[in-house]
């Protein structure tokens, strides 16, 4: 193992004079509950083009998308928010959040993207529209997370690397710049997918579109303008999406997954999960929590 430099023995060295010296060291520092990032993936987007890929329409998914913007301006439209992120700033998006991109400065740039999972995330929900600007802590931060990913160490040593990333993001002042109201009906998604989430049987459109006090045609004709899809395919992603978080992060059967994503049946579940995601839901779950190998 390589030994430490004299100048480094020296400040661990000069650390340690500024320590007590208790006669009886039993009471220390407590920390919280710690809850740690899982299923990480780190990767870069250097064209502004490949920002929107491989969808089609504004992104949704179950994952938390942290950004960090190295190069290059470009608006993060959010929801209904549109966040103008500059080099050396970043934003978090919250699962089940649209999110897509416009208006980027220039064609090339340098993005650093985290996705993780996250099964108790309370503590990240302060960072919700909250653009945050790349201190010195938070720089170095993600620079050992990314040392750590590319290297292929231990998964749990990336996963308490991103936890470190997280604290100091939280720790960062907010930036305090006017966000714009994206166009189109933005609003109309959001109410869309509260209804659609607050009930564990698949809604129907005439359903939704009645409690909305909106036509079905209208509210088909308005959610497809706003977001790029239709509204029957976004209801359907949300409960997959959904089924995948649950497949990843419970012990549920399968059957009772099914269930509480409001499918009326294994079959019609696994249908629909083979047709998107190429595996059935049980193969995907085997293929998860295989364990981590060093290549």
């Amino acid at each position: 193992m390589p030994t430490l430099s004299k100048k480094q023995g020296r400040g661990l060295e000069r650390l340690c004079t500024l320590l007590p010296s208790p006669l009886t060291p039993l009471h220390g520092r407590r920390g919280a509950p710690l809850a740690l990032p899982d299923n990480i993936i780190c990767f870069c987007r250097r064209n502004s083009s490949d920002l929107n890929r491989p969808e089609r329409g504004r992104a949704l998914h179950n994952r938390y998308v942290l950004i960090l913007a190295l190069e290059t301006t470009v608006s993060v439209c959010i929801d209904d928010r549109a966040i103008r992120l500059q080099p050396n700033e970043g934003v978090l998006v919250l699962p089940f959040q649209f999110h897509d991109y416009t208006e980027a400065a220039k064609e090339n740039l340098k993005w650093l993207f985290v996705t993780f999972e996250l099964f108790e995330a309370g503590s990240l929900e302060a960072l919700k529209y909250r653009p945050f600007k790349l201190t010195h802590e938070v720089y170095h931060a993600a620079t050992d997370l990314v040392d750590a990913y590319l290297g292929k160490l231990d998964s749990d040593l990336v996963s308490l690397l991103l936890g470190v990333l997280l604290s100091r993001i939280r720790q960062a002042d907010p930036i305090k710049r006017r966000q714009k109201v994206v166009s189109g009906s933005p609003r109309l998604i959001m109410q869309v997918d509260r209804l659609a989430q607050g009930t564990t049987t698949a809604p129907s459109i005439k359903w939704l579109a009645s409690e909305l006090g909106i036509s079905s045609s209208h509210l088909r004709a308005r959610f497809r303008a706003s977001c790029g899809v239709s509204i029957g395919k976004h209801l359907r992603s949300l409960r997959l999406e959904k089924a995948c978080g649950l497949l990843r992060m419970s012990q549920n059967r399968v059957t009772e997954i099914a269930e509480t994503c409001g499918f009326t049946s294994i079959y019609s579940f696994s249908r629909a999960f083979h047709s998107t995601y190429g595996v059935s839901p049980l193969q995907y779950r085997r293929e998860d929590r295989k364990p981590y190998t060093k290549k």
